[in-house]
């Protein structure tokens, strides 16, 4: 990400771990994980436990790079499954697993990758970093069935905000729990850590469904309105359905198959409505920083500030 020289040795080291781990295996799988190493993107998750484990008493601990690669694993697994169930064909500007080697084996990867991550996890002879990790899990799946439970239906703002906290957000507070509990941080530093990561994990998917819309599709990697062509209701669309002299064009708009695009795109806009999810995005970045007086001073927590900015600031 070019943002975090702290920790750059740290995650070469992480991807040396993900190399070794899903690249010694059968050719097919061999093949599989390549494709996904190679186009995978930000490392955010990986980066969070490394950031934490700076906190801790141990953190150039082989654990705290094992932890880094199985999370990241765990959120290709995801990536590999949620393509699946969107019947997505792109992810990240290349084809998707499933377009790519066909749905049998994108299933297939994604097992294989969370059977991995947490073979990976237990070898660190620590059952609560295991229970953590499975927590992550077992949320996330919470927060994609509520998702699937509401598509194509109009809920309200706080609904939306329990599912991208499920979602989303305790990846990446749980994330920097496991970074600071494998490298032995304090308790009370722990729990800054989480809420920071939690914070930041709704500012991440607020500033995601903005650019669902904003951004330049080439950029972002896939279509403009993905979310709302697939029935999904964002906060820019829920924001707008609040405000009546914007809701019945939008609900016209949203009932048409397929789905005018462009003149959705236009309403969000004109309406205030992606301005105001932006705006919910940067509230929950400060409350991320804010999270952050528990922490020690240092290099490691400015870069989690430098990284809350970044979230929010991104074009892609």
């Amino acid at each position: 990400m070019g943002l975090f020289t702290l920790v750059e040795s740290d995650l070469a080291a992480v991807d040396e771990v993900l190399t070794a781990t899903l690249t010694a295996e059968n050719p097919l799988v061999r093949q599989v994980a390549e494709y996904l190493l190679a186009t995978s993107g930000k490392r955010l998750r990986p980066t969070l436990v490394l950031l934490a484990s700076r906190f801790g008493r141990h953190p150039e601990a082989q654990a705290v790079r094992v932890v880094a690669a199985a999370v990241e694993m765990i959120h290709l697994a995801t990536l590999v499954h949620d393509d699946i169930i969107d019947e997505a064909t792109v992810r990240r500007g290349q084809a998707a697993v499933r377009q790519r080697f066909g749905n049998p084996v994108a299933v297939l990867a994604g097992d294989y990758l969370f059977a991995r991550a947490f073979q990976l996890l237990s070898d660190t002879g620590r059952p609560d970093i295991v229970a953590l990790a499975a927590d992550i899990v077992f949320v996330m799946c919470q927060g994609e069935i509520a998702q699937n439970l509401s598509l194509f239906r109009e809920t309200d703002a706080e609904e939306y905000r329990r599912r991208i906290a499920d979602k989303t957000a305790h990846f990446l507070a749980q994330s920097c729990a496991l970074g600071a509990r494998a490298a032995e941080a304090p308790e009370a530093v722990e729990a800054g850590l989480a809420r920071y990561g939690h914070h930041l994990g709704m500012a991440f998917q607020v500033v995601d469904d903005v650019l669902d819309w904003r951004a330049d599709p080439g950029r972002l990697g896939k279509p403009t309105g993905g979310d709302i062509a697939g029935g999904v209701y964002t906060l820019p669309v829920l924001s707008a359905l609040s405000r009546p002299e914007w809701a019945s064009a939008l609900r016209a708009q949203l009932q048409r198959k397929p789905v005018p695009i462009e003149e959705v795109r236009q309403v969000l806009e004109a309406s205030g409505a992606l301005d105001e999810a932006l705006a919910y995005a940067r509230r929950e970045a400060g409350q991320a920083v804010e999270a952050l007086a528990s922490v020690p001073a240092g290099p490691a927590r400015e870069a989690l500030v430098a990284l809350a900015r970044f979230v929010v600031e991104r074009d892609r």
